[in-house]
Parts: C-alpha cells; structure tokens; sequence
C-alpha cells in the first residue's frame, strides 16, 4: 500500500481506449506540494505514525489487527532523511530546517562517509526509496511528490466484499488526516500498489462485473419470456417457465453463498448469466408438450411428462456428467464452474418437474386460454397458405 502525496490526477484526454499501451496519459503534479516547511514535515511523519498504530478490524486483515503487517517497516523518507540529518548535523532536531531539506535528501543518496556505508549500500537505498520520492531532474532540484509505503496485513486473495471493506478503512482514514493537513499536503490519497490482477483494480472489475450481471438478468430475463411464449404458444406457460427460471436462478446463486460462502466474483457473474440459458431448456420442452396435448390439465400434464419426462431427464444427466468432468481441473475457476454447473442442472430438473409441472396441472391453461400463435404454428400456416404449383407435363 502507499500514500500519495504531490499528484493531483493523470490527463487521459488523448489516450485511446484501443489502444490501452499506448499513450496512458500525463501525470499532473500539485503545484502547491511542498515536503520541505516544517508543517509539512511534521505532518507527514504523523501520517507514518497513524499507519503504524491505526488497528484493522476489516475481515480481510489478519489477526495481528493492524493496518501494517505485523514485523514489517514503514518507508517513511521523510523520517528517515530526519534521521540521517540528526546524525550528521543537529541530534537535537525535531524537523529538519527548510533551507537544508533538499540538500539533506540529496546528501541522504550521495553521501558515503557515515560508518558501515559502501557504494553497495548506497545504490541499494537509491533502489528502495526511488518507489516513494521523485526529484523533477532541474537544476537545483525540486522535490514534485512523495509517499509512504509498507506492507498491509491483508491475506489474499480477497472477496469483493472484503475488498470494499477494506477501502473504505482506507477512505476513511485518508479523510480524517486530512482534516487538519497542512497547506501543500491535501493532495494526499491512498492506492494499492498490487499486481492489476489484485487490489483495488480487481475491485473495480468485480464491481463491473456484478453491475453487468444485473443488466444482464434485465436483459435476459424479458427475453427469456418473449422467446418462452413464441416457443410455447401461451402466456401462462411462458409465465410459469420464466417464475422457474428466476427460481433457479436465485438457488444457484444462493447455494453458492449458503453452502460455499462465495461472493460475487467473476466465476459467479458469468455463470448467473450463463444459468439463465440451461434453466430455460428443460421447461420450454415441457411447456411445448403440455400444449400440445389435449383433454384437461391433468391429461396435459401427463402427456407432457410421458413424452418428454424422460428425455428431460436423460439431458440432464449428460449434461450434468460434463459438469462432474471439471471437477479434474486444478484451476479454481474451472472447478467453480464445475459446481455452479451442477446446481444448475439439479435445480433445472428439480423446478422443471416439481415446481413447473405441478403448476401446469393445478392452474394451467385450458382449451386456447393465452394461446399466442408460436413459432412452429407460423411455418405451419405458411406452408399451408403458401400457393402450391401443378407439375409441368413434359
């Protein structure tokens, strides 16, 4: 983790989304960020203080209940250069004076001559504190911005839940130093600074993902239904089906809260959508029948369950026999899919024959009630309307 100070934001105007390698953007520096007066100073090193001492209950720490790992260091160059300068010029300082703030930065990288430091030690510090001070290359030199660093107590991977959580720690400690910050200094902000694979970035994408999700049962489930009741024919069927299909829905998801305690991520997101599609075949198949048969909802109910319970059945267990196979993956994401694949299936059969069939033979419709003309029943009355031509006689 680190905290920023000196950047304001990053120009992205001229940078093209096609081309995400090319052309990022400008760094904008605070102009108003200055490290060397003494307020500035002093509120830095109390930054590093807080980091230290603020405790974390998010559940994403671990159980030393701090912010920075427990045994590891906070990089914090400004409390550092104090020290150097108070063992080379005034051991009584508290802050370093303004006027020797940059010549002591530069002395801090150049400097050989206290005891045990070699060149080695010298380019090893030049590489540790490159990543948390940056000089603007003039002549003097400038120092444009700075951060502290250190290792967090989190354990990763994290859940998007744990995630925000934690951020909104962050947010929130941010907030609060900035309260009384010094003038020079508000620019100050929080970042992770993981792999794009982690952090906050992978927050973002979980967040978009879980947003494309919803949009996509909004999108999928009208779609569903309009499709449903070309398919079927009738309203009432293709109503009963879609109520199935949110049913099953809802327990996939469900179940992988309940039984494996996972969130949103990017398995789930892709899968809710993906449920959508398998939840729709057995009933539609159903549903078809029991228009097609004749008499009562009973006898309907039975003619579709004798011509198509098998054959619901035994696609299900092809099916589901695909999913039991990616359950040989070592890949989490595959195994993953594995099992959201095989709630879906199970709940698939279970809703298509104990909850859409029941349903059908309790309130389903008779003789034309919400019949609709279906899709087959189109072709039929096309082919039938369409003029046909006498053969020539040769």
């Amino acid at each position: 983790m680190a905290f920023v100070f000196g950047i304001e934001t990053v120009d992205r105007s001229s940078h093209n989304r096609l081309f995400p390698n090319a052309d990022r953007g400008n760094v904008v520096y605070d102009p108003t960020f200055t490290l060397s007066n003494e307020a500035s100073q002093r509120f830095f090193i109390r930054v590093c203080e807080e980091l230290e001492a603020t405790a974390c209950d998010a559940a994403a720490c671990q159980p030393d209940g701090n912010l920075v790992l427990r045994g590891a260091d906070v990089k914090c160059v400004v409390r550092d250069l104090l020290d150097y300068y108070k063992s080379s010029v005034d051991a009584a300082a508290t802050v370093i004076p303004p006027t020797d703030f940059i010549q002591t930065a530069l002395d801090f990288f150049t400097d050989a001559s206290p005891p045990n430091t070699t060149v080695a030690t010298l380019q090893l510090r030049v590489q540790q504190y490159q990543s948390v001070i940056g000089f603007d290359g003039k002549s003097p030199p400038s120092i444009e911005w700075a951060a502290i660093s250190f290792r967090s107590s989190v354990a990763l991977p994290m859940t998007n839940s744990e995630s925000r959580e934690l951020y909104e720690l962050y947010e929130d400690l941010v907030a609060k130093l900035l309260a009384d910050a010094p003038a020079g200094m508000e620019s100050m902000f929080q970042t992770d600074t993981q792999a794009s694979g982690t952090g906050w970035t992978w927050m973002d994408v979980e967040d978009a993902l879980v947003q494309n999700l919803l949009t996509g049962f909004a999108i999928c489930f009208p779609v569903a239904f309009v499709v449903l009741v070309f398919a079927t024919g009738n309203v009432v069927i293709a109503t009963f089906a879609t109520t199935s299909i949110v049913f099953i829905v809802a327990g996939v998801l469900g179940a992988a809260k309940l039984y494996y305690d996972w969130d949103l991520g990017i398995a789930e997101s892709i899968a809710g959508v993906i449920v959508i599609g398998f939840s729709v075949d057995y009933t539609v198949h159903l549903g078809h029948m029991y228009k097609e048969g004749e008499g009562s909802r009973e006898a309907k109910t039975r003619h579709a369950l004798t011509y198509m319970g098998t054959t619901v059945i035994g696609g299900g267990l092809t099916t589901l026999s695909a999913g039991l196979v990616l359950f040989l993956c070592t890949l989490t994401f595959f195994t993953k899919m594995a099992l959201l694949l095989v709630w879906t299936i199970l709940l698939s059969i279970v809703y298509a024959l104990f909850f859409f069939m029941p349903l059908c033979i309790l309130f389903g419709p008779e003789d034309r009630f919400g019949e609709v003309p279906s899709i087959p029943a189109l072709f039929t009355a096309l082919r039938r309307d369409s003029p046909k031509v006498a053969p020539s006689s040769q």
